[in-house]
């Protein structure tokens, strides 16, 4: 930093050799003098003065100009990510011009970002730009791995795309931070200087005051000027520009303080993920999305506490961190409220728009001691309560398919399957009015050496994420159709109902491995039923009626499970080849406490029977329900009132004992 000699006070005149005041000239002279020192002095501040906001300024212009091109190169590698993910699940020409566009952009946007400020970014820029060629070159692996083999993209997309995106990314901000810092360092330059006039004005001449004043004001409202602007500047670099709430940079810094501030205690961060958003966007156009982002954004705002931050980390994801949390159940009590809070429909342009959400908690000192861990565990937890459709989810190591015990009972499961530890049990299902049993569903279980019987809600959602889902499905079907056709040489003609996933129906090999175990089993495909559910479907629609359809064309039943709990539309309904509707047991199990899922329930079986659908209604726990769906009209019931789920050496003691089985 340079510094100023500033001059003192002029001398007092001082006595001649003849021992007389100098006269009159002299004094002019010497006021003349200290008026041109004082002109001087206040010419040399503002000249200087001047300079340093003229650089603090170009400083500050060329950091708002590189976070510009920097939230724009973001943006179109987040567009990027996003057409990647649609492109690796159904590849389309348009949606390939899309990407290779958002492609152009960031490539633009980068050699932006090194434009600013001279030629001393050219090495910088070219590191940068060969990031985006090694993640474009990933990505075009990714998609030819995607035509081939869905579940090894999503391991390539994990181990090789991911790290490029995240260190292209890493870098961008970083060139915007870099900026900022330079910007910060003019910025105190300028209080210095500014503190200089305001300590140094006082000791000059009166008559140069007014001047100095002048300057003084010029030069303060610069200042404040310039200070705003930089502020603005960087509320726009901390703050998402849709919703106003602080982005995920802020809210890492706020989670660091809260961490490792003063008297930092417990902190909680809890992630919110909009189901069916996209279907919004897609639907009605990013406009209504937007402005139903500004809705929740406002109800979240509603729902915390005033040292609570509210931030959009991006997309349809949102995050709460609190900074000083008493427990478990006090980030419950808050992650309810926010549900709660998204209850009421929002309103746009006369359109009634409903958004759920699903909401993962993470606790510090229990789920992580620093933000990234934090921010990972919120989110298995936020996704863990999408798939069980819980609403709220808090962080547990079993929710983790990484952790040391899934990796651990994932390579049990695989021993399992091939040593034959799993076991089947069946559920009779009886067709209405009446009791006469008209199949079974087979539910498998798993008989550990060390752990015992382990629930199906330990493994199969543990499988389900992972390809070792195609050898237990084939497993399971195996067992039931040899099982069945047992049955069939005893003279029981019973169908027997397998549940699917949705990695089976995007598996185009999959009907003809169902094809091969029905023949090896000499079981026809009329006794056999697949039961798959509605998210299984939507999440390849297109691919899945693929399936669906030969499926059925090979005369194998086809039934969608857990119908009501999903996003079927009845245009996607009316065009499945599907046999049967089997209505959720949420609810049946309450249609004599609540009305409204007896209406549910009614209208569901209204719906099958219009469509040509037989319904089955499971979750039957007693003799009233079961009355009340035969009333009703519907077709089949299946629950713990018919029977418990049990082998199939005792349930034919059952169908001895107490059923009249059809033959």
């Amino acid at each position: 930093m340079h510094r100023n000699r500033w001059p003192g006070r002029a001398r007092a005149r001082r006595p001649s050799a003849t021992g007389t005041w100098r006269g009159p000239r002299s004094s002019t002279h010497t006021a003349t003098a200290g008026l041109v020192a004082v002109l001087l002095v206040l010419t040399a501040f503002s000249v200087t003065a001047a300079v340093t906001n003229a650089r603090a300024s170009a400083d500050v212009e060329e950091s708002v100009a590189v976070s510009t091109w920097s939230q724009r190169a973001e943006r179109s590698l987040e567009l990027q990510e996003e057409l990647v993910d649609r492109l690796a699940v159904a590849p389309d020409a348009e949606l390939r011009a899309e990407y290779e566009e958002s492609s152009a952009a960031t490539r633009r946007a980068i050699e932006a970002m090194g434009s600013v400020g001279g030629d001393d970014h050219d090495d910088p820029v070219e590191e940068w730009l060969r990031l985006h060629a090694r993640y474009e070159d990933a990505v075009r692996v990714l998609l030819d791995t995607a035509a081939g083999n869905r579940g090894r993209a999503e391991e390539f997309e994990d181990t090789y795309v991911d790290p490029h995106f995240d260190a292209l990314e890493d870098q961008i901000q970083a060139e915007a931070q870099r900026h900022w810092a330079a910007a910060d360092e003019a910025l105190a330059f300028v209080g210095d200087v500014q503190q200089v006039l305001v300590v140094a004005t006082p000791v000059l001449f009166g008559v140069g005051l007014a001047l100095v004043t002048w300057f003084t004001l010029v030069l303060t409202r610069s200042r404040r000027e310039t200070v705003a602007q930089a502020e603005r500047n960087r509320q726009q670099a901390l703050h998402d520009a849709l919703t106003g709430l602080p982005n995920r940079t802020l809210l890492r810094r706020r989670a660091d303080d809260a961490l490792t501030g003063p008297g930092a205690g417990a902190v909680g961060l809890v992630l919110i993920d909009l189901d069916r958003f996209k279907e919004i966007n897609d639907t009605l156009g990013h406009a209504y999305g937007d402005v139903v982002l500004q809705a929740v954004a406002d109800r979240l705002r509603a729902t915390v506490r005033g040292s609570d931050t509210v931030a959009r980390l991006g997309g349809d994801e949102f995050a709460i961190l609190l900074p000083s949390v008493d427990d478990e159940e006090s980030a419950r009590q808050l992650a309810d409220r926010a549900l709660v809070a998204m209850e009421a429909p929002i309103e746009v342009d006369g359109v009634s728009l409903d958004v759920d959400a699903s909401i993962g908690i993470a606790l510090s000192g229990v789920h992580g001691d620093d933000v990234e861990s934090l921010l990972q565990n919120a989110d298995i937890a936020m996704y863990s309560a999408k798939d069980l459709g819980s609403g709220v989810c808090v962080y547990d190591v079993s929710l983790n398919d990484h952790s040391p015990e899934r990796l651990g009972l994932l390579g049990q499961l695989r021993r399992a399957i091939d040593t034959g530890e799993l076991v089947l049990h069946f559920q009779p299902k009886v067709a209405l009015p009446g009791a006469e049993v008209c199949g079974v569903e087979a539910l498998v279980r798993w008989e550990h050496p060390q752990r015992g019987l382990v629930p199906p809600a330990d493994f199969i959602p543990l499988a389900e994420r992972t390809p070792l889902i195609r050898p237990l499905t084939r497993y399971v079907l195996d067992a039931a159709l040899e099982q069945c056709a047992r049955w069939r040489d005893a003279g029981r003609v019973l169908t027997v109902a397998v549940n699917v996933s949705a990695r089976n129906l995007l598996d185009e090999h999959f009907v003809e491995e169902v094809q091969e175990l029905l023949a090896r089993r000499r079981v026809p495909a009329s006794s056999l039923e697949l039961e798959v559910t509605e998210s299984a479907i939507t999440a390849d629609p297109d691919r899945a009626r693929r399936i669906l359809t030969r499926l059925a064309d090979c005369g194998v039943t086809l039934s969608i499970d857990d119908f009501g709990a999903g996003y079927t539309s009845l245009a996607q309904l009316k065009d499945l080849p599907v046999h049967q509707l089997k209505i959720d047991r949420s609810f049946v199990a309450r249609m004599a406490a609540e009305p409204s899922n007896a209406l549910i329930v009614r209208s569901v079986v209204e719906l099958g029977h219009n469509l040509g659908l037989t319904t089955v209604a499971e979750g039957v726990e007693d003799e009233a329900t079961c009355d009340s769906l035969g009333a009703m009209g519907c077709d089949v019931a299946q629950g713990y009132y018919v029977c418990r789920p049990m082998a199939a050496e005792p349930l034919e003691a059952w169908f001895d004992a107490t059923v009249a089985v059809r033959a």
